[in-house]
Parts: C-alpha cells; structure tokens; sequence
C-alpha cells in the first residue's frame, strides 16, 4: 500500500472480523482507481495482497454484480453503479426536487409523488400529501409497477429503443386493477404516446378510483434523473383541465433542472 493507504489503516478503526471485507474493499478500491481496465496480475501489484486472494475476491465480486469479467479485464459491475445511482437520486435528488415539488403540490392541492427506478420497479422517494380529505395508500418506500404507475410509463418512455425493448421482454405484466395494461404491445403503444405528448397517464391501473400524470426530471446534459406524478381521484381528475396539471408540472420540471445542473428542459420533454 502507499502512504495515503498506509495512513487511512492507522487512522481506521480495529474492528474484530473485518479483515475480509477490508481486502474486499482494497479489490473493489483499485479497480475503481485504475487508469484503464483492471486484471488480477494488476491488482495483485496494487493491493500487495496475495494473488489467489485477489482471484478469489474478485471472482466473489464478480458473482454479486459488484464487478464485471471480460476476458479478464475487470471493471466496476451494474449493482454498483445502480447502488450509485440510488445514493444520488435517492438523496440529492430529493434535496434538488423537494421545494418545486412542495410548490406542486400547493399550486393543485394534489399528492404528488418523486420515484426512481430501482430493479424493474419504481420506489417513491419522496411523498406530499394533499390537504384535501382523500388520500393515497401509498408512502416514501412503496414500490410501484413499471407498467401500471404513471412515473414507470413516464420512465420506459425515457429509453432508448433497444433498451426499452430489452426492458419489456423482460418485464411481467401482472394485472393490480382491471384498467391495468397487461398486454406488451398495448403498453408499447402507451409508452409511444407517452414519448409523443411528453407526459404520461395512469388511468386507474394502479390503484382503483385514483388517476395519475408522470413526467421524467432531467438534469445536466438531459440525463434522466428520476420521475413525478401527480395524483388526483378519478371525479378531479375528469374535471381539472389537462393543461393546468400539466403546467404545473413542467415548472416543477424546470425547477429541479435547475438546481440539478441542467438549466430550462424542453418544454414538454
């Protein structure tokens, strides 16, 4: 190990039984470091630990997605990168989004939701209720359906083709209504739509008696940060105008890009 190595060890807490997880940690540290792509002879140098030790961690990392092999060159894995990108959207983002979404909430007087996507589903991340007497089983934890949920319509739509196609040969359609879209290429045309108007609608399919718009957050360089929705009963949302949600939303787009780094998002996109 270097000095900077050498002194994070002084200064790290001797805590019984974890001696292997801080090789682990070593493992996972220099591929993460490394200018180019990782191999075990490299990391073997880098960690000073012994090579079957080394082979042995990063086969074990490999195997839990925190890693990648190809043909011997190792790389930060996808569970990684997704733990990542939880621990950004699941704290800046909230930070970033919480006062355009309390002034959503004010300016409908309707619950409106902040998720992200995590593993095929949605998580909502961030909840504010209406003052209004009827409101939603839903809470900051729940996890809702790609395919029923207005923010997992308004993500799928985010995709780039291949991927979106990827995504929904993989995805099970199981019915949480009767109004729920259980049919691929009936949902392919609901995401399609989704693209084309910039919002997406959720039409008693996941809850009976609730409606919902989403719309996806963008942030630096229009990379997709998360989705809101707004939620409303079906008797408001049958008499509230489209376009006075839709505004609504759009300024609380708006205002989340620019906290996030990504100025003004197109207007409907």
């Amino acid at each position: 190990m270097g000095s900077d190595d050498d002194a994070r060890a002084l200064l790290r807490p001797d805590v019984p039984g974890t001696a292997a997880f801080g090789k682990f940690m070593r493992v996972l540290q220099a591929v993460a470091d490394a200018p180019d792509d990782a191999t075990v002879a490299r990391l073997t140098r880098d960690t000073a630990l012994p090579r079957p030790t080394v082979h042995r961690i990063a086969a074990a990392l490999v195997a839990e997605g925190l890693l990648t092999d190809e043909d011997g060159a190792l790389r930060l894995g996808p569970r990684l990168v997704s733990l990542a990108f939880r621990a950004f959207d699941g704290s800046l983002l909230r930070q970033a989004a919480r006062e355009p979404l309390a002034r959503l909430r004010d300016d409908l007087d309707e619950t409106v939701h902040l998720a992200v996507p995590d593993f095929g589903e949605m998580v909502y991340i961030d909840k504010l209720e209406s003052h209004r007497t009827v409101r939603m089983a839903s809470r900051i934890g729940t996890r809702v359906s790609l395919h029923t949920s207005a923010v997992g319509k308004a993500w799928l739509a985010t995709l780039p083709e291949a991927e979106l196609a990827s995504v929904l040969d993989r995805l099970a359609l199981p019915a949480r209504t009767p109004h729920s879209l259980t049919d691929r290429e009936r949902l392919r045309r609901a995401i399609a739509e989704t693209r084309e108007r910039g919002h997406s609608l959720d039409l008693q399919e996941n809850e009976l008696d609730i409606c919902c718009y989403g719309r996806a957050l963008r942030g630096a360089g229009g990379r997709v940060l998360g989705c809101i929705s707004v939620s409303l009963p079906r008797y408001r949302f049958e008499s509230l105008p489209a376009e006075t949600v839709l505004r609504a939303m759009r300024t609380c787009a708006e205002g989340v890009a620019r906290v996030a780094g990504g100025g003004h998002p197109n207007a409907e996109r």
